[in-house]
């Protein structure tokens, strides 16, 4: 068998059906996000905050400003960092604008495609559906109780104020 007879040979019709069901596959975090839009949210943060670090969460803080301090985040604490935001706008769209604007402006992958990849999964992006929830729908949720339990996290933000202090 040659290499060629390998390969399917698809029609237009075929592939043309393949990307529509694939992309309805890929619109769920947005039409879920959507429906809940106008959910109420315990916390609500303007861009000044976030962007200083200046919330009620000492874990998402310490995560900002490893972000701002080193260009670079832990790879967990990034996936909080942005589900937070999330919680933390008014709408999703919001939420995702200022995620890419702190992204691109503090991280070293940002504007790369890396680094619009991992935004991009905060807001449900090359994941599954998960139980629905207000604010995420059916996002992936992330929280502070879940992250002390798969996290080190008082060593994390020790970590960060010794980083910021040697700054000084």
């Amino acid at each position: 068998m040659t290499k060629s007879a390998t390969i399917p040979c698809w029609t237009f019709n075929q592939i043309l059906a393949l990307i529509c069901i694939l992309d309805r596959f890929r619109r769920w975090p947005l039409r879920t996000l959507n429906i809940h839009a106008k959910d109420k949210r315990e916390y609500l943060y303007t861009l000044e905050q976030l962007e200083t670090a200046r919330t009620h969460d000492a874990a998402w803080n310490a995560a900002q400003r490893e972000m701002i301090l080193t260009g670079k985040m832990h790879n967990y604490m990034r996936m909080y960092w942005g589900k937070k935001i999330l919680e933390w706008t008014k709408t999703p769209q919001k939420g995702f604008e200022w995620a890419l604007y702190l992204n691109n402006k503090y991280e070293l992958d940002g504007r790369d495609a890396n680094g619009y990849a991992g935004v991009a999964w905060c807001f449900g992006k090359h994941d599954r559906a998960w139980p629905e929830r207000p604010v995420f729908g059916k996002v992936r949720y992330m929280n502070a109780a879940g992250l002390k339990r798969k996290f080190d996290l008082d060593a994390y933000i020790r970590k960060i104020d010794h980083i910021a202090h040697s700054l000084v």
